[in-house]
């Protein structure tokens, strides 16, 4: 009997990563290679890594470099982004585009750097496909090696906080890809190793899953070390505070973190310049900081495609859904909250602040920046509330409130899809936005006519695939989170 859980087990998480891979493929495939902001700069430090080299990387000043024509520029960015100009075929071999400084090339483009060529399309498309590969990989270590309340809280925070900003990060050549998730996934594989007995055999296979989680935003992104570092801090803490039983290997180990910590705090110039609070400049600081206050929630909500306030255009069916859900897991997780949950919570949202605070300083914006910086941490937020819940029923326990929640994500996730499938085929629509025309080539399932990778494969096929594998790999995900779910009723 055990070994038919097993293998069925092993079975559905093998159909989870799949439908996952899968997923992320259709949206590797979904746009050309001008989406996505800033890429331009990111393409270049990719093709310049590794130093100059005749028909890659030529006349590197350290702001402008000269690499494979890539795209068509309007107003200084790729025309795919920013459609405002006249379309003009180009029979230029090189083109110059913006770089980011030597001290802002991270380890992350070297690697990237092994799968530049001469065609930026073949290329472009080799890198998102790793980084799908390498986001499978993690739900796999989250699937197969954690258990119980850790494996319920991270496949949960998964759930409400993929749709519809992360699944576009993810498989994005932007190093928000690996930073962003570092941060959403290292918090459950360390405590699930803190948790995890010393006999067990996943204790070892979850340090290195943690190692790997937390090594990617160390080799991308200053702020999101940062963020691995605090949410390190707190699992460890909430472990602490449980009163558990913290082994000598755990001590050295926590303590070796430490250090690295204090040692990258005094080598680095850009960790001590990110880690010290700057006033702003240009305003009153009580005036900015009253602005800040009330305007970061508006921000953090973007996570969900939930855009108000000052650069949102209002609400739209993606945002409200995806934001209510979350809310309602996050409700579900406080019932009868004790004094250790509201203390952890209220630490991880006044880091939140922090971070959104200090972000607009370094900027020199007085509109906080988008909340899809701190989206690992909005993942963390609602991980650690079901880590530490005094409930055993959450949200999705009940398999009646799981098909609601699949079904509804499923729907926004085909919306959000569409447009912007819709976007980088044909130009005329801001993804997430939906216009008369929208939900007209909707219904036509109409995505023809400037499919922008030269294959055989239609942009309709991509965009149905798609379409499918969200559910199937949701609904298989949460076949093996039953068993766990089954102990804790």
């Amino acid at each position: 009997m055990d070994s038919e859980k097993k293998v069925s087990a092993n079975r559905n998480i093998a159909v989870s990563i799949l439908a996952f891979f899968i997923l992320l493929s259709c949206w590797s495939f979904g746009s050309s290679i001008g989406s996505g902001g800033d890429i331009d700069a990111h393409i270049s430090s990719i093709w310049c890594a590794w130093g100059e080299k005749p028909g890659l990387c030529e006349d590197d000043t350290g702001s402008i470099a000269t690499v494979p024509y890539m795209f068509q520029m309007c107003n200084g960015r790729p025309i795919d982004s920013l459609p405002g100009c006249d379309i003009v075929k180009s029979s230029e071999k090189m083109q110059e585009l913006r770089i980011m400084g030597p001290s802002h090339r991270s380890v992350y483009y070297k690697f990237m750097r092994l799968f530049a060529s001469t065609d930026p399309n073949q290329s472009i498309l080799i890198m998102r496909m790793m980084n799908s590969i390498i986001a499978s990989l993690l739900l796999f270590g989250l699937l197969k090696f954690t258990a119980a309340r850790t494996r319920i809280a991270s496949v949960s925070a998964l759930t409400f906080t993929l749709i519809p900003v992360a699944i576009v990060r993810i498989p994005s050549i932007n190093p928000h890809s690996w930073a962003t998730l570092g941060v959403m996934t290292s918090w459950a594989f360390l405590h699930g190793f803190l948790v995890t007995p010393k006999t067990d055999v996943r204790k070892k296979f979850l340090l290195g899953f943690f190692l790997f989680a937390i090594l990617l935003p160390v080799t991308t992104r200053v702020d999101a070390t940062t963020y691995v570092i605090f949410t390190s801090a707190v699992v460890m803490l909430h472990h602490l505070w449980k009163g558990r039983r913290v082994s000598r290997n755990e001590i050295f180990g926590a303590g070796g973190f430490a250090v690295a910590g204090i040692a990258s705090f005094f080598i680095s110039e850009h960790i001590r310049s990110y880690i010290s609070l700057q006033a702003p400049t240009g305003y009153a600081f009580g005036q900015y900081l009253l602005f800040q206050i009330v305007h970061i929630p508006e921000s953090l909500v973007e996570v969900f495609g939930y855009s108000i306030g000052q650069q949102g255009s209002g609400p739209g069916i993606v945002g409200i859904i995806g934001l209510s859900l979350f809310i309602l897991g996050l409700s579900y997780a406080l019932q009868n909250s004790n004094r250790q949950q509201l203390v952890i919570l209220l630490i991880i949202l006044l880091f939140l602040n922090v971070v959104m605070f200090k972000g607009s300083v370094i900027v020199g914006s007085l509109i906080p920046l988008p909340g899809t910086y701190v989206l690992g941490l909005i993942t963390f937020l609602l991980g650690m509330s079901i880590i530490t819940s005094q409930s055993d029923l959450q949200f999705m326990s009940r398999r009646g409130n799981r098909r609601t929640a699949i079904s509804l994500l499923t729907i926004t996730h085909a919306l959000y899809l569409f447009t912007w499938m819709e976007s980088y085929t044909k130009g005329s629509q801001i993804p997430g936005f939906f216009s008369r025309q929208t939900l007209g080539a909707f219904y036509k399932l109409s995505l023809s006519g400037g499919w922008w990778w030269d294959s055989w494969i239609s942009a309709n096929f991509v965009y149905l695939l798609g379409v499918c594998c969200l559910p199937i790999f949701f609904v298989f995900a949460w076949r093996v989170v039953d068993s766990d779910l089954a102990s804790t009723n």
